[in-house]
């Protein structure tokens, strides 16, 4: 599978390559920027644009399935869409977006989302017997159930719409307790045992991207600010199947098996690149 590598400039003068540096955050490898070089038009845009938003939606783990989600262009910026209606511009800078995009969110205290991937449909417990989940599977029109806890702090639900059906797994992390699981690993990496003491002393109040961000220089918390991966995270994995296989209860636990997998070799993924942006990025120009 292939995965784009984290960037880590702030928005440049390009809306795409500022794009392809919030979808990276998702692990999709956009790709805009070569695209628009390549003198693709505007309508071929909107569709490359909306395609990759749409898959960032689900893995980000918002839980905002239920609404339509797409980006085009709008004269030199681009412009996000929930259910036809403008959420945020990119030239508005990647945090108004989080913001938006958590203003419709509803979770409970685990993180997971209240909302269900379905406008309509029936829903059932997530820990439903198998003999009753095998019938839904097989027979059922629209449905969805309800989240269970899984292996390793994960969480899985299953929905159909239509005649493809759904699996997704998500192990809620913020983008705050990504970046910090990051500055563990920089700081336990730390050869120099008393300068990493004194790091693990100060997160004690601080916590440890705090004590470690306070250990670069002053502008390291707002260059940080200003990088996609301080508001978008890879939270979920959703995996899919159309036609006769999404009636097969087989299948079903493939997909559950597969999108956990990548769940967690995406965030581990993750975890390295943002270790890699507080080793050496977030410098001052």
């Amino acid at each position: 599978m292939a995965r784009a590598k984290t960037k880590t400039e702030p928005t440049t003068a390009s809306p795409f390559t500022a794009f392809d540096a919030l979808m990276a955050t998702a692990a999709v490898d956009s790709q805009i920027q070569a695209l628009a070089d390549s003198g693709a038009d505007t309508l071929t845009l909107d569709a490359a644009l909306t395609e990759a938003t749409q898959a960032a939606q689900r893995r980000w783990g918002l839980g905002l399935h239920h609404l339509k989600h797409a980006a085009r262009m709008d004269g030199d910026d681009i412009v996000f869409l929930t259910d036809e209606r403008p959420t945020a511009t990119l030239s508005q800078g990647v945090e108004a977006l989080a913001r938006a995009y958590e203003d419709m969110r509803a979770t409970d205290e685990r993180g997971l989302s209240l909302w269900g991937a379905l406008g309509e449909g029936h829903r059932v417990p997530g820990d439903a017997p198998a003999a009753r989940l095998k019938v839904l599977i097989e027979d059922a029109r629209d449905f969805e159930t309800h989240w269970t806890s899984g292996r390793g702090e994960q969480f899985y639900r299953t929905w159909r719409s239509g005649e493809t059906l759904h699996a997704e797994v998500a192990r809620p992390a913020s983008a705050e307790a990504a970046l910090s699981d990051a500055a563990w690993d920089v700081i336990t990496s730390i050869k120099d045992r008393v300068f990493q003491r004194e790091l693990m002393r100060r997160s004690e109040e601080v916590g440890m991207l705090g004590a470690l961000l306070g250990a670069r220089h002053a502008g390291a918390r707002s260059n940080l600010s200003l990088l996609p991966d301080a508001h978008f995270t890879v939270q979920a994995a959703v995996h899919t199947v159309t036609g006769p296989d999404a009636r097969n209860a087989d299948t079903h636990r493939a997909l559950l098996r597969a999108a956990s997998a990548e769940l967690d070799e995406l965030q581990s993924h993750t975890t390295r690149q943002l270790a890699e942006v507080l080793r050496h990025g977030l410098k001052n120009n």
